[in-house]
Parts: structure tokens; C-alpha cells; sequence
């Protein structure tokens, strides 16, 4: 096993496995941590002796999206230190750039498949887009609670793909959390196990998938890719960073930071709570 600063990492067989490892953040994604993961599979990217990935994290959340600590912020501007006051050409280039991280990850051209045990909210949601294969445990839970007033992830986690418009805007709308059980019925993970089976089928679907020729597994990945590339996915996630973009403009937003920077977030939280119940 290595370790760098936000994940681990470990090889069995023709496995990969990254393990997210900020427990103590609950696995928030901050810059660093989305650079860790790049250097991690950039390693194996071109590496014939990996035939599949497996993300999985310490703690009970797989991850509960960006990072708020503005210390180590995903973006070049920073909304606490600027009250939610945001340049909109400069947020514009930065959500362009986050959404080309995304796509990099998308053309990964080895399967990934992510091992979901607790909680997967907001930016976790354009992770597991980015996954090929999701599993959860039965006590997983999904959902983008910062809908309501903090943006949009220029992904739009492929929701309207994945789940169908009627889900996605639903989902969307209400900012609601929901069960593994109904992420699968949807469409939006593979299969739901007991929290104590879920390292076992997780394993063992992995190992499954690796019997398959590393070069066969690129072109079957590339084929079904195609189908989403060709109805226009790029062009839909730089319209939604677009978008995103101006939400960051919204009253809304720029209270939550305001809020954040004079009270900390627990308060800002709490006036969120207040507002949306």
C-alpha cells in the first residue's frame, strides 16, 4: 500500500484500489484531494498490469462533496474570503477547468468502479457520474442538498441521463436526499448490498471484470461511451458551467458565504436549515 496525503492506494491482482483517506472531513473533495486522486490513477492509466479501478473511502461517508474550507478550495476564487462576491469571467474559466477535470476522468480508459458506503452528496455525485460501475451499501445515501441556493456541478452528475429528466429535476428542485435502494430503481448505481457484504461483492465483481483483456475492457468502455459523447455530453456540461456560473451570481449564494465568512459554516448551515427546512 502508498499513501499520499488524501488517498491510499493498493494493487492486488490486476486491482487497483484508491481509498479515499480524510476521514476527518468526511472525505470532502478539496484541490488537493482532487489532485491526489488524478496522480493516482494517472499511474495506472497506461499500465497493463491494472485492468480495473476501485474507489472506495475510510469513515461513513464516501464523500459529502466539496470541500468548504476555503484553506484548500477546489476553485481559484475563494467565496468566504470574498463574501460569495464572484468575479464571473474568472469563475466562469475555473468552473470550465473543474469540468474538464471531470471529462479526464471520464476518458480514464480502464473500468472504475466505486464502493459507496455512506453518504455521497453534491460534488460526490459528479464522481460516481465519472465511475463506470457503482455498488452501494444498503445505508448509502445520495442526493446535491446545496441545489436550493449554491449551484449547479457542471456535470449535472449525468442525471438527466442516467435517471431520466422527470428524476433529475425532481431531484434537482427539492434538493432531497435519497436511499440506495431507490438510486438503483432509478437507474443511478448497479446494485445495493448489506453494509457487511459490500467489500466481498465489490471484490469479486472486480476481479470478474479484470478476466476481460485490459485492451478489450478500453474498447468497451470506449463503445458505450460513444452513445453519451455523440448525443452531446461535452457540449451539455460547458452549457451547465455556464450556468453554474451564473448561480454563483444569486442572492443565495452570496448570503450563504457572506454568512460564512462573518459566522463560520455551522451558522451558515443553520440559516440554510432555517430557510429550506
Amino acid at each position: 500500500m502508498t499513501t499520499q496525503a488524501n488517498v491510499l492506494t493498493a494493487r492486488s491482482e490486476k486491482v487497483f484500489t484508491i481509498t479515499f483517506n480524510r476521514e476527518d472531513k468526511m472525505n470532502a473533495m478539496s484541490a488537493s484531494f482532487l489532485a491526489d486522486l488524478k496522480a493516482a490513477l494517472d499511474s495506472v492509466k497506461e499500465d497493463d498490469a491494472v485492468s480495473v479501478v476501485v474507489l472506495k473511502a475510510t469513515g461513513k461517508a464516501f464523500t459529502t462533496g466539496y470541500d468548504l474550507d476555503g484553506g484548500d478550495w477546489v476553485l481559484s476564487q475563494n467565496p468566504i474570503a470574498t463574501a460569495g462576491t464572484l468575479d464571473l469571467d474568472r469563475d466562469r474559466q475555473d468552473i470550465e477547468s473543474l469540468l474538464e477535470y471531470w471529462w479526464t476522468m471520464w476518458r480514464f480508459p480502464k473500468p472504475i468502479v466505486a464502493q459507496v458506503e455512506g453518504l455521497c452528496l453534491s460534488g460526490g455525485g459528479e464522481l460516481i457520474a465519472m465511475c463506470d460501475l457503482v455498488v452501494a451499501a444498503d445505508i448509502a445515501k445520495f442526493g446535491h442538498p446545496a441545489a436550493r441556493d449554491l449551484g449547479i456541478p457542471p456535470t449535472v452528475f449525468l442525471w438527466p441521463l442516467l435517471i431520466g429528466m422527470r428524476n433529475a429535476r425532481e431531484l434537482l428542485y427539492t434538493a432531497r436526499l435519497f436511499s440506495a435502494q431507490e438510486a438503483q430503481a432509478m437507474g443511478l448505481i448497479n446494485r445495493v448490498v448489506p453494509l457487511e457484504a459490500l467489500d466481498a461483492t465489490v471484490a469479486e465483481l472486480a476481479a470478474d471484470i479484470a478476466k476481460t483483456p485490459v485492451d478489450n475492457l478500453a474498447i468497451l468502455k470506449q463503445a458505450t461511451s460513444n452513445f453519451y459523447e455523440n448525443m452531446g455530453l461535452f457540449a451539455s456540461g460547458a452549457q451547465a458551467a455556464e450556468l453554474d456560473a451564473l448561480f454563483h451570481q444569486s442572492e443565495s449564494f452570496v448570503r450563504f458565504f457572506t454568512k460564512v465568512a462573518e459566522e463560520g459554516v455551522q451558522a451558515a448551515l443553520a440559516d440554510r436549515k432555517a430557510r429550506f427546512g
